[in-house]
């Protein structure tokens, strides 16, 4: 069985978790071997559900991966795996980064630039009103907006980007045949024309609240930051703002009315040490990766060090050689630079051609 095929075949078996995945990789380096294991040797593995070993045996045997794959062609799916090039670089470092994403639309490395704006199902008209301006905005000036396609902010931060002109990715908790919320599912043909809508569920898998945790791990992985719009107490924007920070991603928060209950969860997070923001300015602010690229200095010739760096670039690049990979905790130490930064920056540089990630690892170009 190709590599492809076994990792459909995975995902099929439903019975895998994203954290499960990832030791059975470690441990047998591929999906084909994992397949191709025997019932006891994957059990074995910590983390991995005792009914697993026996529901991807039944995948494999009735033949579900090739079917999956046969719909997927026919619908205009396509997959794209955790080595290929157009893969997100940013998710691609999380531990338990999915090996294999389905995608409606096209992932471009223009994508590595990308923030996700996220907040409550049940908004308000400022809530829409401010995703909208901000997603604008992010959308004029070519980053990315990332989100979730749920109804309210997601919807409306999704909207205004590919109004602007601009890309947005929709990170459903759905199979891409069973879109969720269904009055979405004709959004998602407008965003795939212009961006995408990805998944690692298989195509029939309804839009259930176990899915979205999982869900939301992959908006914030493969974004810069995240920026939460308007959010309750119980929020599942909640959940995605621990994650990035975990992540060591930026996690801005805009107030509003103090006595409404759709504010209190933003104003937990800037309780918490989230960045307030009030505009897409802000933003910028927060993220020198987004803004304008210094000149070279007397300080940092041309000649030596590439034109056009930001100042959280300048730092990073003398610090990596070619024969000598780091970690983003080595590159944290050396520039004392925040998490965050240290992402973005490696993330840009390696847009720009100028670094190279080697599985959680940070290698200067030759």
């Amino acid at each position: 069985m190709d590599e492809l095929a076994a990792r459909v075949a995975l995902v099929v078996a439903r019975k895998f978790t994203p954290a499960a995945l990832a030791s059975l990789y470690q441990k047998f380096g591929s999906a084909a071997a994992i397949v191709g294991a025997n019932a006891s040797a994957i059990a074995a593995v910590p983390g991995v559900n005792r009914e697993a070993p026996q529901a991807l045996a039944e995948v494999v045997q009735a033949g579900e991966h090739t079917k999956e794959l046969e719909k997927a062609s026919k619908h205009g799916i396509t997959f794209v795996q955790w080595e290929d090039a157009n893969y997100p670089p940013a998710l691609q470092r999380l531990a338990d980064a999915p090996r294999l994403l389905y995608v409606r639309g096209a992932l471009v490395r223009e994508d590595t630039l990308a923030l996700a704006i996220v907040g409550s199902r049940n908004a308000s008209i400022y809530g829409t009103s401010q995703a909208a301006r901000f997603a604008r905005d992010f959308g004029t000036r070519r980053v990315t907006v990332v989100s979730g396609l749920a109804r309210g902010i997601d919807t409306a931060a999704h909207r205004a980007a590919l109004e602007a002109g601009g890309r947005t990715i929709a990170v459903v908790g759905s199979g891409l045949l069973d879109i969720y919320p269904p009055e979405n599912a004709r959004f998602v043909d407008e965003i795939a024309a212009s961006g995408a809508a990805i998944s690692e569920f298989p195509l029939y898998t309804p839009g259930v609240a176990r899915n979205f945790p999982q869900r939301n791990r992959i908006i914030c992985g493969m974004s810069l930051g995240v920026v939460v719009i308007e959010a309750g107490l119980k929020s599942g924007s909640l959940i995605t703002a621990r994650l990035a920070a975990e992540q060591g991603r930026e996690v801005f928060a805009l107030p509003g009315k103090v006595d409404h209950e759709l504010s209190k969860g933003a104003h937990k997070l800037i309780k918490e040490g989230a960045a307030l923001v009030e505009g897409p300015e802000d933003v910028y602010a927060g993220l020198p990766l987004l803004q304008l690229p210094q000149e070279d200095t007397p300080e940092r010739p041309a000649s030596r060090t590439p034109a056009g760096l930001s100042p959280t670039e300048a730092q990073l690049w003398p610090q990596l050689l070619p024969s000598d990979p780091l970690t983003v905790d080595d590159l944290i130490e050396k520039t004392g630079l925040a998490p965050a930064q240290v992402t973005a920056g490696m993330l840009t540089l390696e847009m720009k051609r100028l670094a190279k990630g080697l599985a959680g690892q940070t290698l200067r170009s030759a």
